[in-house]
């Protein structure tokens, strides 16, 4: 499944993913070192083949604690199925900290049965299930998401994979830095 992993970075954060896949970004949405998001798809004929992975972030006005970042999530989800009149069902199944260059982070488990248009590709209720991988950079201030959702068949077959995948998200920093310093020297000796 992920035999040929290939490396992705926009402002600073990176992360390989399969290469078969189509990257996205939304013309429409800010999209710039404080704050964006970028969409990899897999694409497959096959509507139980799907997977998709989306990377956001955004420069955060405090720093933000991992287990408050997950406290919130879940405040949110619950939210969110409230607002629907309990048609969608959001859960966290598991939560896996880890340490990902230095950082503290987390990875959750989560699933979430969607009864609207935009996921129920059968006509019925559809069961999504999410992989997510998210820490705080103090170094940029930024908040960085990784988000991984498969259909159920997709999400049995390849999560391991899926999880390497989000398990290489990082930020390098001092990479953009020195990339604008060349930059910056270049566009002077023009």
């Amino acid at each position: 499944m992920m035999n040929s992993l290939i490396p992705l970075t926009i402002y600073g954060i990176g992360v390989y993913h399969p290469k078969g896949w189509k990257l996205f970004i939304n013309p429409n949405t800010t999209f710039n070192f404080n704050e964006g998001m970028v969409k990899i798809d897999k694409e497959s004929a096959a509507k139980t083949n799907a997977a998709s992975l989306s990377i956001r972030w955004a420069t955060m006005k405090n720093e933000v604690k991992i287990d408050d970042y997950v406290n919130e999530l879940d405040l949110q989800l619950q939210k969110k199925q409230k607002k629907s009149r309990n048609k969608d069902k959001y859960r966290i199944l598991r939560r896996e900290k880890h340490r990902l260059n230095g950082k503290d982070a987390c990875l959750i488990e989560n699933e979430f049965i969607a009864n609207h248009s935009i996921y129920r590709i059968f006509g019925k209720d559809e069961l999504v299930k999410v992989l997510q991988l998210f820490f705080y950079s103090k170094e940029s201030g930024r908040m960085i998401v990784a988000s991984l959702s498969a259909t159920e068949e997709e999400m049995k077959r390849n999560k391991e994979g899926y999880k390497e995948t989000l398990l290489s998200l990082h930020e390098n920093i001092n990479q953009v830095q020195t990339e604008n310093v060349k930059r910056t020297k270049i566009e002077k000796a023009m």
